[in-house]
C-alpha cells in the first residue's frame, strides 16, 4: 500500500444519541454497530474491486478482516498481496498458455500430472530455468475502493448505530411494558 489510511470519526456524537440507555444496552448497541458496518465496508469493497479486476468477490472476501480494538473502536484490514493465479478459480491449459477464470495467461502452465489444481507457471527468461509462479496484481484497484468506501463509512456508521438504539430502545420498552418497571 502506498501510504497508509486511517480513518477517525468523533465517537461523541453518537454515544450523545445512546444518553437515555443503561451503559450496557449502549455498549451493545455500539459493538453490533461496528460489526455491521465492517460487513458492510468488506462487501462493499470486495464489490467495487471485483468489477474493476474481473477478481471473484469470494477470492477478495478472504482478503478482508474486521479486528474489534477495544470496547469501541475496530479495524477493517485489506491484504493488498498479489493473487496466486491458480487462486482465480478452475485452470484450463490452452495451447498458448493458462486460462484462469476471465483472466489469460500467455506462455503459461499447470503441473496437471502432480498438481491438477496447483499454481500456474511461467518462464522469466529464454532459458529452462528461472521460472515463476504467475500472480495477479490488484493492489492499486484495492487501495482505490477502499478508500473510496472509507469516505462513505461515517454516513453508513449513523445509519447502522440509529438501527441499532432503536433496537435496544424497543427492548428497553419491552421489558418496561410487561413488568411495570424495570
Amino acid at each position: 500500500m502506498s501510504g497508509l489510511l486511517k480513518v477517525e470519526l468523533d465517537t461523541h456524537q453518537f454515544f450523545d444519541l445512546l444518553h437515555a440507555l443503561p451503559p450496557s444496552a449502549m455498549q451493545a448497541a455500539w459493538r453490533r454497530t461496528l460489526r455491521k458496518t465492517s460487513t458492510w465496508v468488506k462487501a462493499q469493497v470486495a464489490k467495487t474491486v471485483a468489477q474493476d479486476t474481473r477478481v471473484p468477490q469470494k477470492v477478495l472476501r478472504q482478503r478482508l478482516y474486521f479486528f474489534l480494538h477495544s470496547r469501541d473502536s475496530g479495524k477493517v484490514w485489506l491484504g493488498l498481496n498479489p493473487l496466486q493465479a491458480h487462486r482465480l478459480g478452475k485452470s484450463r491449459q490452452t495451447r498458448r498458455g493458462v486460462s484462469v477464470g476471465r483472466h489469460r495467461f500467455a506462455g503459461a502452465w499447470t503441473m496437471a500430472q502432480r498438481a491438477p489444481t496447483g499454481p500456474v507457471f511461467q518462464r522469466t527468461g529464454k532459458a529452462r530455468y528461472p521460472i515463476t509462479e504467475v500472480k495477479l496484481d490488484w493492489d492499486d484497484p484495492g487501495e482505490a475502493a477502499f478508500r473510496k468506501v472509507a469516505a462513505q463509512v461515517e454516513a453508513r456508521l449513523l445509519v447502522v448505530l440509529r438501527q441499532e438504539v432503536n433496537y435496544e430502545l424497543h427492548k428497553a420498552l419491552g421489558r418496561i411494558g410487561r413488568h411495570g418497571t424495570r
